[in-house]
């Protein structure tokens, strides 16, 4: 009897704290529960947003360096713009696909042609200046003639001493300019441009920076060594000046 009663009352007071303590108890492990299931679900989330987020910072770099090199290159084609100024000209850009023989003294091939407008003669500079002369043509490229190959002849005038000659290569890729007046005084350094009375060149491109003097013909003539301004090895994109449409 005495066993029956006190399983009773074990009964009864479980039964009071649960009545008192139960809803608390619910909460603190449901608490529990819902932060395990959370951190199964949204930690994956964050994983997935981290991804993300890493993923814009990519392309916003990838972006930013695609604006920085068009930045440059519209830098570079203002440079080469600059020599352009005879509105009968226009300047197409033109990528440069091979070389048709050595680094300096060959030719070499780029990617304008007929339908860009492009004609014999037309001439093709650089961002440090001038480049040749387009010799074939076809549809979609040309055949650029550097001046750094024997042969390709240019009209130059130094820039400050105001010394005329023609500038040319020999098969060594060396530049000089010949039949300079022994009247002027050339410097070492100054600036060669090109002359309009070649009728080939428009005036004041740059050509290259006088190395040298020496003289020519006895009691005739100086000849100045040339420095070329445009580095032949590393041509990637020149311009290619074309008949504009007022002369067309």
């Amino acid at each position: 009897m005495d066993r029956s009663r006190s399983k009773l009352l074990n009964y009864t007071v479980i039964s009071v704290l649960l009545i008192l303590a139960g809803p608390a108890l619910l909460s603190g492990v449901g608490s529990r529960l819902g932060a395990m299931f959370a951190g199964l679900f949204f930690r994956d989330q964050g994983l997935n947003d981290d991804s993300y987020a890493r993923t814009l910072v990519l392309e916003l770099m990838l972006e930013n360096a695609m604006l920085r090199e068009a930045a440059v290159k519209t830098r570079l084609y203002r440079e080469m713009l600059g020599y352009v100024r005879l509105p009968e000209t226009r300047a197409v850009v033109a990528r440069v696909l091979y070389r048709t023989e050595g680094l300096v003294g060959g030719g070499f091939v780029v990617d304008r042609g007929e339908r860009d407008g492009v004609v014999p003669g037309s001439v093709c500079i650089a961002s440090g200046g001038l480049v040749g002369i387009v010799d074939r043509v076809n549809e979609a490229s040309c055949t650029v003639l550097p001046i750094t190959m024997p042969g390709v002849l240019v009209s130059a005038v130094c820039g400050e001493s105001g010394a005329m000659g023609l500038v040319s290569s020999g098969v060594d890729g060396a530049m000089e300019m010949s039949h300079v007046d022994l009247a002027v005084s050339p410097r070492v350094g100054e600036q060669v441009l090109t002359s309009r009375f070649g009728g080939v060149y428009p005036d004041g491109i740059v050509i290259g920076f006088v190395s040298g003097i020496e003289a020519g013909a006895p009691g005739l003539d100086l000849v100045l060594q040339i420095e070329p301004a445009v580095d032949f090895r590393r041509l990637g994109e020149v311009l290619v000046l074309v008949p504009g449409d007022d002369a067309e």
